[in-house]
């Protein structure tokens, strides 16, 4: 009997152990479902809260329209004014306008004021270089109140209230970028540029390599002051013009020779020298500027040594389609 005993306790301590951790396991299982209710909510919560990502494109364009921005801050456009130049006079009509910039020279200008030249239009940094009052200066163009020049070899700009306009004394004639100068077309007697510096350039590269074909070509003359040409017509000189009517006095032009028996003579034309130049100068901007079948457009006799620097584009232009400097610009 003390055995049964034993053995219903023992049975029903098993039972009731059965039933606390039925009991734990249930509240274990209504904890795990309660926490993961609310971790729903959270998920759900948290999906509405994030936000969409951008294409990779749109982030990218996105970054350079910043960049584009941040540069159109940083290059903050200038514009010359009146400052500095407020005793500058212009005469009416001769006010330099905003009429944008060109490639090609569009004429000549007046210097009313010295003033330094600036390397880019978008700034105030001055160069070294300066154009002195009463020069005058090749033009082209103007934007912001800068004008586009040229000095020597390279562009500047430069304020456009320093600048003005020729008047009717001072006219020079450019057309297509070129000066043209004949006796109805004189040049101002003040008017004294010097050696054009891209003529002397492109010269020099086409009588370098005129040597390594074994060809010797030289100069006789090259830019002339007005007191030169008024000696060669007091000489009678062959190459005589009058004074303010010679291409020499652009700084454009040159009479080649070979020696001394050739020197402004038609027996340049028998020159291995002469016939290279026909064929090949346009390549370098040159045209023989009076040939003889020309005479009666040019209205000059023949000079076969006098070659003018017109620019590479004039010059073959004017080689392909067989024309003087006169048809080119349709000077009449």
């Amino acid at each position: 009997m003390a055995n049964k005993s034993i053995r219903d306790l023992r049975r029903k301590k098993r039972r009731e152990k059965k039933k606390r951790l039925k009991n734990k396991i249930i509240k274990v299982g209504i904890g795990i479902g309660l926490l993961t209710a609310a971790f729903n909510i959270d998920l759900n919560s948290d999906k509405t809260e994030i936000p969409i990502r951008r294409s990779v494109e749109n982030r990218t364009a996105q970054a350079n329209k910043k960049d584009e921005i941040e540069k159109k801050k940083e290059t903050k456009t200038q514009i010359a004014t009146p400052l500095g130049f407020e005793k500058v006079e212009v005469k009416d009509g001769l006010k330099i306008e905003n009429d944008g910039y060109e490639n090609v020279q569009k004429s000549f200008v007046r210097a009313l004021n010295t003033q330094y030249c600036y390397q880019k239009p978008e700034d105030f940094t001055k160069t070294d270089q300066v154009i002195e009052k009463g020069d005058y200066v090749a033009y082209y163009g103007t934007e912001n109140s800068f004008s586009k020049i040229k000095v020597g070899d390279n562009f500047y700009y430069v304020n456009r209230y320093g600048l003005s306009k020729l008047d009717e004394e001072s006219q020079i004639n450019v057309i297509k970028g070129i000066v043209f100068v004949n006796e109805n077309n004189p040049l101002p007697k003040d008017f004294r540029p010097g050696l054009d510096a891209t003529s002397k350039s492109a010269l020099a590269t086409m009588i370098n390599n005129m040597q390594r074909e074994g060809l010797d070509l030289r100069v006789a003359s090259d830019y002339r002051l007005p007191e030169t040409e008024e000696k060669l017509n007091n000489q009678d000189h062959v190459d005589k013009d009058l004074p303010f009517t010679s291409e020499h006095q652009t700084g454009t032009a040159f009479d080649f020779f070979t020696d001394e028996d050739n020197k402004y003579s038609e027996k340049f034309k028998d020159t291995d020298e002469y016939k290279w130049l026909k064929e090949n100068a346009y390549k370098y901007g040159f045209i023989e500027r009076y040939p003889k079948e020309k005479e009666s457009i040019t209205k000059h006799k023949e000079r076969c040594w006098h070659f003018r620097y017109v620019g590479v584009e004039n010059a073959k232009y004017m080689y392909d389609n067989n024309l003087s400097l006169e048809e080119y610009l349709k000077i009449k």
